[in-house]
């Protein structure tokens, strides 16, 4: 039997011993839904976690602030003015649901200071309402005291609010729309999907190699087949399980925006599309503008280039961490004592996240152009720059380093699977795998 044909039977086999669980399916279906309901949760929970309508009183010593302060949705007020400051106490202790009082002093107008008094900590959707309210009261009495008439309606007039639109010029002359929010947020979406993927299929190859090591499995695997064609065969298939996970979820969003009608959804409420872009947004009167403008900013972006280098990068960091992740689980007698070798690797995913998101101010920085050379962190970091039209020479460069070092580190990975799958009740030490390296 050939070494490919070794190999494709081991690949298949480790494809079909994940993908054939009914847990696979389960996750599969059950974490996009799970990621769109985390994102509709803190929504819900503010709405289960409100309570009923308090009740608050006011005193107004100033003798003029008091009917600015209006009723919410949250808390009704109630003017005591007439008991006066010193009768409070008294009077709060008399009011079991009286949640809280509001004294304005009477020099308002120069401390700009208010007091809440309460029982508890009071709540800060308290502290913004009654500040709105206020600020907007004194600053049209502050406006009135200078006798100027329709003082307010000139200062209105002649404040200016400057919308930046940024035009990006194409190498072929053209121009098209650009936001830097968007681009933002595409990037971090495909960093951090490169770092849950590559975390997460690398720590499936960890397991299956120290659970096989733990059962003596691999004992009898190796007695068909070279070690090194074992951990391609593990390598590559447990790849295509990230891959076909990968397009399952694929075809479930486009099937959710078919029926659900995103898109439309997105035309009709433009402040949704603002929310999206994570940006303060003004609106006109239509929300024509914003929509037109978001469109355009995807369209100027280069999607499919994008997608074609989130997949070569995905697959060779997956490649380069896949290698060093099953070396890793050769190395440990128990499933317990993988955290200690993979720790160091964690800690290479993790920096290159918090490098992907310190380069979103400055994605042509030095911190970005030599993360995104560096073999460990150019797959997450190049993601987060890919939006901003990094130059060809660049992602090329970085690709071919990428696949070099994760070759290179491959076949320094299969020594130490070599040596380390088939050894039994040891620690390892860093001498021992300098030996097995050389």
């Amino acid at each position: 039997m050939s070494s490919m044909k070794r190999i494709s039977i081991i690949l298949w086999r480790e494809f079909l011993a994940i993908a054939g669980k009914k847990t696979f399916i389960v996750t599969t279906i059950l974490i996009p839904v799970i990621s769109i309901a985390c994102l509709g949760l803190p929504f819900l929970m503010s709405k289960i976690n409100t309570g009923d309508t308090e009740a608050v009183a006011i005193v107004d010593e100033s003798g003029r602030y008091g009917a600015a302060i209006t009723d919410s949705d949250d808390f009704r007020f109630h003017d005591i003015t007439p008991i006066g400051v010193d009768g409070l106490k008294e009077f709060y202790n008399n009011q079991e649901n009286l949640y809280a009082i509001v004294v304005i002093p009477a020099g308002i107008d120069s401390t700009l200071n208010v007091s809440v008094i309460s029982r508890n900590a009071v709540r800060t959707s308290l502290q913004q309402h009654l500040a709105k309210c206020l600020d907007d009261t004194i600053t049209q009495a502050r406006i009135a005291s200078y006798g100027i008439p329709q003082l307010d309606k000139i200062m209105e007039e002649s404040r200016a609010e400057v919308q930046v639109n940024c035009i990006k010029w194409d190498e072929d002359g053209s121009e098209s729309q650009s936001n830097a929010d968007v681009a933002s947020l595409i990037g971090l979406v495909l960093a951090f999907l490169t770092y849950m993927f590559v975390m997460m299929y690398g720590a499936m190859i960890l397991t299956s190699v120290s659970e096989e090591k733990t059962n003596r499995i691999v004992e009898v695997m190796v007695s068909c087949c070279r070690p090194i064609e074992l951990l391609i065969g593990k390598i590559v298939g447990v790849g295509l399980v990230g891959l076909a996970q990968i397009a399952i979820w694929v075809v479930l969003l486009g099937i959710a925006s078919a029926v659900f009608g995103l898109g439309t959804v997105l035309s009709a409420d433009p402040s949704l599309v603002a929310q999206a872009q994570g940006a303060n947004v003004m609106l006109d009167s239509t929300g024509s503008e914003t929509v037109d403008t978001f469109i355009q900013t995807i369209a100027s972006i280069n999607i499919t280039g994008i997608v074609v280098c989130f997949i070569l990068y995905f697959l060779g960091g997956y490649w380069l961490y896949g290698s060093l992740f099953a070396a890793a689980g050769s190395m440990v007698d128990q499933p317990n004592e993988s955290s200690q070798v993979t720790m160091p690797l964690m800690m290479f995913l993790v920096f290159a996240l918090w490098a992907g998101l310190a380069c979103i101010d400055n994605p042509d920085g030095q911190l970005a152009w030599w993360c995104s050379m560096i073999p460990f962190t150019s797959p997450i970091v190049m993601m987060v720059r890919l939006p901003y039209d990094v130059a060809l020479w660049e992602v090329v460069l970085s690709v071919v380093i990428l696949y070099a070092s994760a070759f290179g580190i491959a076949i320094l990975a299969a020594k130490i699977y070599r040596k380390g799958i088939l050894l039994y009740g040891k620690k390892f030490a860093w001498k021992d795998i300098m030996t097995w390296l050389k």
